[in-house]
């Protein structure tokens, strides 16, 4: 996790109204937020070691058995990661409920909270944030829009409204559109109809919005002149009272989170102001952490594809569309060594143009690309199997390898070979063997061992091949050791 992203995720963390204390398990540094430092007495500084924590007094309530900052973190709430502890400060002690998260393997996350008889309404909303907090702080694509819809069900029901949602602006701004919307029972949803919104169908609405981040009606029936488009939405929408707060992605303004109040008006307290704002910070931290994964991902996969084009661009012959020497060279000594540990024959075949020469002065130079694109492909054609490759070794002489192939497959296959080229009927007029296009093909089929090397394979089929040119062409030669 880079510097970077690890501080985005500490700038919603951090925001959660309750202590919060980030740990890294390699530099065993801390981060606290400012309800932390509260409960603990910590310093008010960026980053933490355990040396601020030396005076604390931490233990598990049921054996009373003590332990420090780095052994709640690395011990204590590993095996316990939902449970109390006991924080004896000077004064008073506090029993907190603390709760383990572990973002990767050296980055842990704990919050805590004090534990009170009488929950009002904020510590409940609290309870709230931290959830809201937790699901999106390694939001995925897959589960995005129910987290989104537990948020806006969150600040719905706190905020008293009957209908929260989430807005985006399009990348010109010209235009925006429900992303998200939650209504309480008996309301009517809107979001279908709220898609591709003009800005400028909105002015007053749309002014604020870039000016200040923030629109808030406690009744839609005392807008002012200047808000008749809006007023009229609202009233469309049987909207009362609404308040709408910006979303900013780098301090741009890329959409708003809003709720509206139907069936009464609704004075809109300052509590609501910072509750919705809280909720569309951690909404717009979120997206941003989404949007580093996606384009982390979408660098990924242009290297994959780069790479993967490279690769092909290496090991494949540009005329002919099959592998190259170069190819061909690591196929052959990877499947000799492969065969040898399985115990399992190889066959190589080299193959060759007959009178390859007199067929590029007779039809001309581009012909002749043609042919060998044709010889190409029928060699192609044959290798069915996985490990079976054709390949150019040069000029007008291709190759196949054959594993787990012995002679007489390989045999066999060679008159396939032979009787795809002659159905291919490739016109040679100044052939000797034949009025259309022929091979010459050696092979060499052989157990391969430790000691068998790519050359040893290569000299024998070559042999083949010579002696298969030399007595005639248009011919299958086999190579057999002399003894």
């Amino acid at each position: 996790m880079g510097l970077k992203q690890l501080e985005d995720i500490w700038s919603t963390v951090k925001l959660i109204p309750f202590a919060v204390v980030l740990y890294d398990v390699k530099k065993h540094t801390y981060k606290a937020n400012s309800q932390a430092q509260l409960i603990f007495d910590l310093p008010e500084k960026h980053t933490l070691n355990k040396a601020d924590f030396k005076h604390l007094k931490l233990s598990s309530p049921e054996s009373r058995k003590q332990f420090t900052i780095e052994q709640l973190f690395e011990k204590y709430l590993v095996i316990n990661t939902n449970c109390h502890v006991l924080l004896q400060k000077q004064t008073k002690s506090l029993l907190l409920n603390a709760k383990l998260a572990q973002l990767n393997k050296h980055l842990h996350i704990a919050t805590f909270e004090v534990i009170e008889h009488n929950q009002d309404a904020q510590y409940n909303f609290d309870k709230i944030i931290s959830k809201i907090s937790t699901d999106l702080i390694d939001i995925q694509n897959d589960n995005i829009d129910t987290h989104i819809g537990f948020a806006l069900k969150a600040i719905g029901t706190v905020c008293h409204a009957d209908r929260s949602y989430l807005f985006k602006f399009s990348e010109d701004g010209k235009s925006m559109r429900n992303t998200h919307e939650w209504v309480n029972q008996g309301i009517q949803a809107f979001k279908e109809q709220l898609q591709h919104v003009p800005t400028n169908s909105l002015p007053y609405f749309a002014n604020l919005m870039d000016t200040t981040h923030l629109f808030k009606v406690n009744d839609v029936a005392s807008l002012p002149i200047k808000a008749t488009k809006e007023k009229q939405e609202l009233e469309r929408e049987g909207i009362q009272s609404v308040l709408c707060i910006g979303l900013r992605y780098d301090k741009e303004l890329v959409g708003f989170i809003g709720c509206d109040c139907v069936k009464q008006k609704r004075e809109w307290t300052d509590l609501d102001l910072i509750r919705i704002k809280l909720v569309g910070e951690i909404i717009a931290n979120a997206f941003k952490n989404l949007n580093y994964k996606q384009e982390l991902q979408r660098i990924q996969q242009q290297l994959i594809t780069a790479n993967q084009k490279l690769n092909q661009l290496v090991n494949t012959d540009s005329l002919t569309s099959i592998a190259n020497r170069r190819c061909f060279d690591k196929a052959l000594e990877s499947e000799i060594k492969r065969c040898a540990r399985a115990e399992q024959p190889v066959s190589l075949i080299m193959c060759d143009i007959d009178f390859f020469k007199n067929y590029n002065d007779s039809y001309g130079h581009q012909q002749g690309d043609e042919a060998l694109v044709k010889v190409a492909a029928a060699l192609k054609a044959q290798c069915r199997r996985e490990g079976d490759l054709t390949a150019r070794y040069g000029g007008e002489e291709f190759a196949v390898i054959l594993p787990a192939t012995n002679e007489q497959d390989c045999l066999q296959f060679t008159r396939l070979i032979q009787q795809t080229i002659k159905a291919a009927g490739i016109k040679h007029n100044k052939s000797s063997v034949s009025e259309y296009l022929t091979l010459s093909i050696g092979f060499y089929s052989a157990m391969p061992d430790k000691n068998s090397t790519p050359q040893c394979f290569i000299n024998k089929a070559d042999q083949a091949l010579y002696k298969a040119k030399e007595t005639g062409r248009n011919k299958v030669c086999q190579f057999k050791p002399t003894h």
